[in-house]
Protein backbone atom coordinates (compact mmCIF):
# COMPACT_ATOMS: atom_id res chain seq x y z
CA UNK A 1 0.00 0.00 0.00
CA UNK A 2 2.83 2.38 0.84
CA UNK A 3 4.47 1.78 -2.56
CA UNK A 4 1.13 2.44 -4.27
CA UNK A 5 0.81 5.77 -2.44
CA UNK A 6 4.37 6.72 -3.38
CA UNK A 7 3.74 5.88 -7.02
CA UNK A 8 0.50 7.86 -6.97
CA UNK A 9 2.38 10.80 -5.48
CA UNK A 10 5.05 10.63 -8.15
CA UNK A 11 2.46 10.47 -10.92
CA UNK A 12 0.61 13.48 -9.52
CA UNK A 13 3.93 15.31 -9.23
CA UNK A 14 4.60 14.70 -12.89
CA UNK A 15 1.15 15.96 -13.76
CA UNK A 16 1.65 19.10 -11.68
CA UNK A 17 5.13 19.78 -12.98
CA UNK A 18 4.20 19.11 -16.60
CA UNK A 19 0.97 20.95 -17.08
CA UNK A 20 1.87 22.70 -20.34
CA UNK A 21 1.97 21.49 -23.93
CA UNK A 22 5.74 22.10 -24.01
CA UNK A 23 6.41 19.48 -21.34
CA UNK A 24 9.03 17.05 -22.47
CA UNK A 25 10.14 19.08 -25.48
CA UNK A 26 13.30 20.41 -23.91
CA UNK A 27 11.61 23.68 -22.97
CA UNK A 28 11.19 25.25 -19.59
CA UNK A 29 8.84 22.55 -18.36
CA UNK A 30 11.73 20.16 -17.93
CA UNK A 31 13.39 22.59 -15.54
CA UNK A 32 10.33 23.20 -13.39
CA UNK A 33 9.21 26.21 -15.43
CA UNK A 34 5.60 25.12 -15.78
CA UNK A 35 5.15 24.94 -12.02
CA UNK A 36 7.08 28.17 -11.48
CA UNK A 37 4.94 29.90 -14.10
CA UNK A 38 1.77 28.72 -12.36
CA UNK A 39 3.01 29.71 -8.90
CA UNK A 40 4.26 33.08 -10.11
CA UNK A 41 0.86 33.87 -11.60
CA UNK A 42 -0.91 33.03 -8.34
CA UNK A 43 1.61 34.99 -6.26
CA UNK A 44 1.25 38.05 -8.49
CA UNK A 45 -2.53 37.91 -8.17
CA UNK A 46 -2.41 37.79 -4.36
CA UNK A 47 0.30 40.43 -4.09
CA UNK A 48 3.09 38.21 -2.78
CA UNK A 49 5.29 37.90 -5.87
CA UNK A 50 7.84 40.44 -4.64
CA UNK A 51 8.52 38.71 -1.33
CA UNK A 52 12.27 38.06 -1.22
CA UNK A 53 11.92 34.83 0.76
CA UNK A 54 9.48 33.43 -1.80
CA UNK A 55 11.75 34.51 -4.65
CA UNK A 56 14.67 32.77 -2.95
CA UNK A 57 12.61 29.59 -2.54
CA UNK A 58 11.70 29.67 -6.23
CA UNK A 59 15.36 30.12 -7.24
CA UNK A 60 16.38 27.20 -5.01
CA UNK A 61 13.64 25.06 -6.58
CA UNK A 62 14.80 25.99 -10.10
CA UNK A 63 18.41 25.18 -9.19
CA UNK A 64 17.34 21.78 -7.84
CA UNK A 65 15.41 21.06 -11.05
CA UNK A 66 18.43 21.93 -13.20
CA UNK A 67 20.67 19.68 -11.08
CA UNK A 68 18.47 16.58 -11.33
CA UNK A 69 20.21 13.60 -12.86
CA UNK A 70 19.11 9.99 -12.79
CA UNK A 71 20.99 7.94 -10.20
CA UNK A 72 20.91 4.23 -9.50
CA UNK A 73 21.46 4.05 -5.75
CA UNK A 74 23.58 1.29 -4.27
CA UNK A 75 21.10 1.15 -1.38
CA UNK A 76 18.59 -0.45 -3.76
CA UNK A 77 20.79 -3.54 -4.08
CA UNK A 78 21.51 -4.78 -0.56
CA UNK A 79 21.83 -8.36 0.59
CA UNK A 80 21.32 -9.84 -2.85
CA UNK A 81 17.86 -8.30 -3.21
CA UNK A 82 16.44 -5.34 -5.09
CA UNK A 83 14.69 -2.81 -2.85
CA UNK A 84 12.17 -0.80 -4.93
CA UNK A 85 11.49 1.63 -2.08
CA UNK A 86 15.18 2.58 -1.84
CA UNK A 87 15.36 2.93 -5.61
CA UNK A 88 12.26 5.12 -5.66
CA UNK A 89 13.56 7.35 -2.87
CA UNK A 90 16.53 8.34 -5.04
CA UNK A 91 14.64 8.69 -8.33
CA UNK A 92 14.46 12.07 -10.07
CA UNK A 93 10.68 12.01 -9.59
CA UNK A 94 11.13 11.65 -5.83
CA UNK A 95 13.58 14.55 -5.85
CA UNK A 96 11.09 16.65 -7.83
CA UNK A 97 8.40 15.82 -5.29
CA UNK A 98 10.68 16.78 -2.38
CA UNK A 99 11.62 20.07 -4.06
CA UNK A 100 7.98 20.90 -4.77
CA UNK A 101 6.98 20.12 -1.19
CA UNK A 102 9.78 22.37 0.11
CA UNK A 103 8.68 25.16 -2.23
CA UNK A 104 5.02 24.97 -1.22
CA UNK A 105 5.87 24.74 2.49
CA UNK A 106 8.03 27.85 2.22
CA UNK A 107 5.35 29.76 0.35
CA UNK A 108 2.68 28.79 2.88
CA UNK A 109 4.86 29.86 5.82
CA UNK A 110 5.00 33.34 4.34
CA UNK A 111 1.43 33.87 3.10
CA UNK A 112 -1.22 35.33 5.37
CA UNK A 113 -4.58 33.58 5.89
CA UNK A 114 -6.33 35.42 3.06
CA UNK A 115 -3.50 34.66 0.64
CA UNK A 116 -3.44 31.01 1.72
CA UNK A 117 -7.14 30.75 0.86
CA UNK A 118 -6.74 32.40 -2.55
CA UNK A 119 -3.48 30.74 -3.63
CA UNK A 120 -4.79 27.22 -4.42
CA UNK A 121 -7.81 28.65 -6.26
CA UNK A 122 -5.57 30.76 -8.46
CA UNK A 123 -3.22 27.84 -9.12
CA UNK A 124 -6.21 25.73 -10.16
CA UNK A 125 -7.56 28.48 -12.40
CA UNK A 126 -4.21 28.90 -14.09
CA UNK A 127 -3.76 25.17 -14.63
CA UNK A 128 -7.27 24.96 -16.10
CA UNK A 129 -6.49 27.89 -18.41
CA UNK A 130 -3.16 26.46 -19.58
CA UNK A 131 -4.86 23.23 -20.72
CA UNK A 132 -6.73 25.22 -23.33
CA UNK A 133 -3.97 27.68 -24.30
CA UNK A 134 -2.75 27.33 -27.88
CA UNK A 135 0.54 25.48 -28.26
CA UNK A 136 3.53 27.78 -28.16
CA UNK A 137 1.80 30.16 -25.76
CA UNK A 138 2.89 28.34 -22.64
CA UNK A 139 6.23 28.52 -20.92
CA UNK A 140 8.23 27.16 -23.82
CA UNK A 141 11.07 29.66 -24.17
CA UNK A 142 9.60 30.78 -27.48
CA UNK A 143 8.45 34.21 -26.41
CA UNK A 144 5.23 32.92 -24.86
CA UNK A 145 4.50 33.45 -21.19
CA UNK A 146 7.06 34.40 -18.62
CA UNK A 147 9.60 31.71 -18.08
CA UNK A 148 11.43 31.70 -14.79
CA UNK A 149 13.56 28.64 -15.49
CA UNK A 150 16.52 30.43 -17.03
CA UNK A 151 15.87 29.64 -20.69
CA UNK A 152 17.75 31.03 -23.60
Amino acid sequence: MRIAMLILGLISTAALACNTPSCGTGGCAQKGGALVETITYALEEIGAADNSDIQTAIRIYQKEMRALTPKVPEEAFVGGHFNPAAYTAYSPSAKVLEAQIDLFETIYMILNDRQKAEFPKLVGMYQHHIKFAPKGKSCGCDGGCKCGAGCG
